[in-house]
């Protein structure tokens, strides 16, 4: 049995599009890095970090306020006044800076208003404009 051979008698071609596809993408890609690293290196005077300074700091504190109209400041009942007075002894921690200290307020969804607007002008006598609420979807 004899097998037939075919001969080839066409040249092979080799496509060079995708070649040069790839050789202007990375052209782009070089151009476009290059003028990247001349933004990065160009010098500037940056600001500096201070580390440990306290009146850099913030303080959060979280007031409880119960259904009664109760407050609780860490798990300890204060009275309205006991609570300004902790918030008061926070802020000047904070050196006195106003924008430092963060509230966050926890009422019972049963709690009166009064309770929560007594606090909130309180906290106003004091500077503090940083106040939270916490809320819950149920």
């Amino acid at each position: 049995m004899r097998l037939s051979r075919q001969k080839f008698h066409g040249s092979m071609r080799f496509n060079m599009t995708p070649m040069i596809d790839i050789v202007f993408l990375l052209i782009i890609f070089f151009m476009t890095v290059s003028q990247i690293t001349r933004t990065v290196e160009t010098p500037m005077e940056l600001p500096v970090v201070t580390q440990g300074d306290e009146t850099a700091q913030t303080t959060t504190v979280t007031v409880n306020i119960n259904q009664t109209g109760e407050i609780l400041i860490g798990g300890q009942e204060q009275t309205l006044a006991k609570a300004v007075a902790v918030i008061r002894m926070r802020l000047e921690k904070v050196g006195n800076r106003p924008e430092k200290v963060k509230i966050q307020i926890r009422a019972h969804r049963l709690c009166q208003c009064r309770y929560l607007t007594e606090l909130f002008q309180q906290l106003s006598n004091l500077g503090i404009t940083n106040v939270r609420s916490s809320v819950s979807d149920s």
